[in-house]
């Protein structure tokens, strides 16, 4: 199974419109303030779908939840390659809101009830930072091939069309896995009653500590920002691709600004690949789960700060080098916080409590993704950073993961 699982993270990721979501976004004519619309409506929707998906899994069956997501997916992409309005961008919102929703805590559970069928649940960290980092080398392939796309297309939204070829072979894919993967199923119909108990049993796991419930807060502000902030990137690519003298030879600047994208977001995503394997041997390294996550989260705050000030000195070296250490941080951070959870959240529970966590970091992206894009209409990118470093430094100091006593 880990082959299906690393299969399953590498084509997923094979999202060629990620790298040049914000800079097709702005070719259409949006602002920064309406891009933050739109992605706060994905987040709206996020969490509208995400506990309602997580205990349908639970209940009903989690390939059939997987299926639906990349259903939801492939057509939110025919939306967005054959159209270009900010209303018709709405829909296609709302349905990549649904992949994302019955997808992200879904597919975790199925790994722990794999790894608990077979024995290896203190495996968890390791094991999740393999497939992640099959996802990551996805990520890796498909910047290459996103550039090369553009490239050769003359235009962003081809890729969402190139993006339906692997997300329909995920959704085949999901069809072949076992279904003890599905957990523990009841033969009666599904009901409001039913999905409540569920939500209540789940809130329960939740909160029943401190520690759980600071670590679900902590982690879901850190990953919303990375969501958020990681795309401010492109714009900064682009300002500096249209004057680096090494590709002043190409006139097109949508070309120059195809390949030097392609290129640096190659090397954030290998360099992901890597990190994401590497986030087991740091945890045993530093000593503890609570000690690695404040950590990883002082380091970040510190690179909010520092690509800030490179975007202020009009430096491309230095954001994109702290963006580059950002997905490093994320992808060491995932693993500890999914490890985390899943040693603490009933089998039964897993698909709900995990959703729960997504949910929370969809309620701070609402938020967040208005702010930033007012934030760079009008004072700049830079205002974006020193606001996503600022209120990750109050999460650190308010926030802070305990040691368990």
């Amino acid at each position: 199974m880990l082959l299906k699982f690393s299969a399953y993270g590498f084509l997923k990721n094979l999202r060629f419109f990620e790298p040049f979501l914000y800079l097709f976004f702005l070719e259409t004519g949006l602002s920064f303030f309406q891009i933050g619309v739109l992605i706060a409506i994905r987040e709206v929707f996020v969490n509208l779908f995400e506990i309602p998906s997580g205990a349908i899994a639970d209940l009903t069956g989690r390939r059939r939840a997987m299926v639906f997501s990349f259903s939801s997916y492939i057509f939110s992409f025919l939306v967005f390659y054959f159209f270009s309005n900010f209303l018709l961008f709405i829909p296609a919102m709302v349905l990549f809101a649904s992949g994302e929703a019955f997808r992200s805590g879904t597919h975790k559970s199925m790994i722990m009830e794999y790894l608990d069928i077979k024995g290896m649940r203190d495996q968890q960290v390791s094991y999740y930072g393999k497939t992640r980092s099959a996802s990551r080398l996805g990520s890796a392939l498909s910047a290459l091939l996103a550039a090369v796309i553009v490239f050769t297309r003359g235009n962003y939204n081809v890729v969402f069309l190139a993006t339906l070829l692997p997300y329909s072979l995920d959704l085949l894919l999901m069809l072949t896995y076992p279904k003890e993967l599905d957990g523990e199923l009841s033969n009666s119909s599904l009901s409001f009653s039913r999905m409540a108990g569920q939500f209540k049993s789940s809130f329960e796991s939740i909160f029943s500590t401190e520690e759980m419930g600071k670590v679900l807060v902590n982690a879901s502000i850190f990953d919303s920002l990375f969501k958020i902030g990681k795309d401010y990137l492109q714009p900064i690519i682009k300002t500096q691709a249209l004057a680096l003298p090494v590709l002043l030879t190409i006139e097109d600047g949508q070309s120059r600004t195809s390949i030097l994208v392609g290129i640096v977001y190659f090397f954030i995503y290998l360099n992901s690949f890597v990190s994401s394997r590497k986030s087991a041997g740091l945890m045993e390294r530093v000593g503890s789960i609570a000690r690695s996550l404040n950590r990883l989260l002082w380091a970040d705050v510190t690179l909010f700060f520092v690509a800030g000030v490179g975007v202020l000195v009009d430096s491309l070296l230095i954001p994109v080098v702290s963006f580059l250490l950002f997905y490093t941080l994320y992808n060491l951070r995932k693993p500890m916080v999914v490890g985390f959870l899943g040693t603490r959240i009933q089998s039964k529970e897993r698909a709900t409590v995990l959703s729960v966590h997504s949910q929370l970091r969809s309620i701070a992206g609402i938020v967040i993704a208005p702010i930033f894009g007012l934030l760079a209409d009008h004072f700049g990118i830079f205002a974006v950073l020193f606001f996503g470093g600022s209120l990750l430094l109050v999460v650190g100091l308010f926030l802070g993961i305990s040691e368990p006593s």
